[in-house]
């Protein structure tokens, strides 16, 4: 089998992936797949079948969606926990050795993994960086660096056990690259590289990890480089550091069922835009008579809209009928009542940021069992992803040099998705408690560092301080007015 061989799982998945993708993209993607999104009516011509596509517009409910999936995880700042020091800091500030920062990279994984709940994080090396010194290889850029494949990039792979436990032994990389054209310095001509990643064969079992690199302008038959060891500081790996995100195999994507939905709300949005233009416009029409004719019998054109009085010939003696014909009927409606329950069901599959406000009260208690149902699908995700990422960077930080600090760093993409309606109304009671003494402070502390009100590093000191000097304060403005002053208000500086 070739190189470029694709996994079962692979390709099953990969029409899905291009349907999220393409709803993502929005109308212009859509539009330009033509009948594989919006199959032609019976009958229709090219010329009509064109207008029929223009008429209609592309609701861009999943892009909506996946913004707000993501503006969820990264509403609150990922955590690093425990003490970090400083050096460590320093590498996770660019971890691609592009200058991208782990919180960026975090970020770019979580978006394009949403989209399809597939891919992977590669922990690789830069090969010089094996040739020279350590402190020049620091000084050149070189070492280790974390690097995401999308799903599309991850074409085949293959489980197996390595004493007695199960891991990855190959797997398959699809690697597009572009070359100026030796032809022509302003056009590019795009080739494909596969790198494949295994555990070495020998007796008994699997062996330390290797690297084979093939190019199609080579061939897709013989790697134009075979065997290439992977080393740590010169000890062999017997493990591939690639971490699937955010599982070990694809499953089905958390927008997919959006994306059909949506899909087939433009489906509906056409028919209707098209019916609407048929049915809104009157249309003229006379019974009783004959059209006026040529010289040769040929119907001479009708014209309506302007001043001139038009007569019919009129050989029966039957009476003429002009009047315009008008749409009555139930069908549009149909077809709108169709959009709206489409409308309905994307907003129940999580769109809440594209539907109206509800006509009823919804109860509380009814409200977080929605959002703990979404929250359960988003959080699991983000809490696998927040896994392999943390695996990712110990492996990482290892590489570089940092043993000590590898196995202790963990790093937490935000799961807290809840916002609670009734806040306003805790916070009116606690501080009701409070005037009349029946709260300590720090329980209104607590309330307000949970609710995010106040920033992250004030400690209960620092807000008992704020405090007093919001007091005192209002004490001095109190003076300020009674004293008769009303042409500003005092300077806050002359507390001190």
């Amino acid at each position: 089998m070739p190189v470029d061989s694709k996994h079962g799982l692979y390709s099953k998945s990969l029409p899905d992936w291009v349907q999220v993708r393409d709803c993502m993209a929005g109308e212009r993607a859509i539009k330009a797949k033509g009948e594989e999104y919006l199959p032609r009516l019976s009958g229709m011509s090219d010329d009509e079948y064109l207008r029929y596509k223009k008429k209609v517009h592309f609701f861009g409910a999943t892009a909506r969606v996946a913004d707000g999936l993501h503006g969820a995880v990264f509403s609150k700042p990922p955590q690093i926990a425990g003490e970090v020091p400083e050096q460590v800091l320093d590498a996770i500030r660019d971890v691609d050795l592009l200058g991208t920062t782990l919180d960026q990279f975090a970020s770019d994984v979580v978006w394009d993994a949403m989209l399809t709940n597939w891919g992977g994080i590669l922990v690789d090396y830069s090969k010089d960086a094996e040739t020279v010194p350590l402190a020049e290889a620091e000084q050149r850029g070189y070492g280790a660096f974390m690097k995401w494949y999308q799903a599309e990039s991850v074409i085949n792979w293959r489980y197996g056990l390595v004493n007695g436990k199960e891991k990855l032994v190959m797997l398959v990389l699809h690697e597009p690259y572009s070359e100026v054209n030796p032809l022509d310095q302003f056009t590019e001509e795009t080739f494909s590289r596969y790198r494949v990643l295994r555990l070495s064969l020998r007796e008994g079992g699997f062996g330390e990890y290797v690297q084979d690199i093939y190019d199609d302008q080579v061939s897709m038959d013989t790697p134009v480089e075979r065997d290439i060891p992977i080393r740590i500081r010169g000890e062999a790996l017997y493990h591939i550091p690639f971490y699937p995100v955010p599982g070990k195999l694809p499953e089905k994507a958390m927008l997919l069922d959006l994306s059909f939905l949506n899909i087939g709300h433009y489906q509906e949005s056409a028919d209707y835009q098209n019916g609407k233009h048929y049915t809104s416009i009157p249309t003229p029409i006379a019974t009783g008579c004959y059209p006026e004719t040529d010289e040769n019998g040929n119907a001479k054109p009708t014209f309506i809209g302007g001043t001139k009085f038009l007569h019919f010939n009129n050989e029966s003696g039957a009476p003429i009928d002009v009047r315009f014909l008008e749409f009555s009927g139930q069908g549009m409606k149909a077809l709108r009542d169709g959009i709206n329950l489409t409308e309905s069901q994307m907003a129940i599959m999580g769109a809440h940021i594209i539907t109206a406000e509800k006509k009823g009260v919804e109860s509380a208690a009814v409200a977080g069992i929605h959002r703990a149902g979404e929250n359960g699908v988003l959080g699991a995700f983000t809490r696998n992803v927040s896994e392999q990422i943390t695996k990712a960077v110990r492996m990482f930080l290892y590489w570089n040099g940092f043993e000590a600090e590898s196995g202790d760093f963990d790093y937490q993409l935000n799961t807290d998705y809840e916002t609670r309606a009734d806040e306003a109304r805790m916070l009116q009671v606690l501080l009701q408690g409070r005037q009349a003494g029946e709260f300590p402070k720090v329980t209104l502390y607590r309330f307000l560092k949970k609710a995010e009100a106040i920033p992250d590093d004030w400690d209960f000191d620092t807000f008992l301080a704020e405090l007093e000097s919001d007091t005192e304060w209002d004490a001095s403005r109190r003076l300020y007015l009674d004293d008769g002053n009303t042409g500003g208000e005092p300077d806050p500086g002359a507390q001190e």
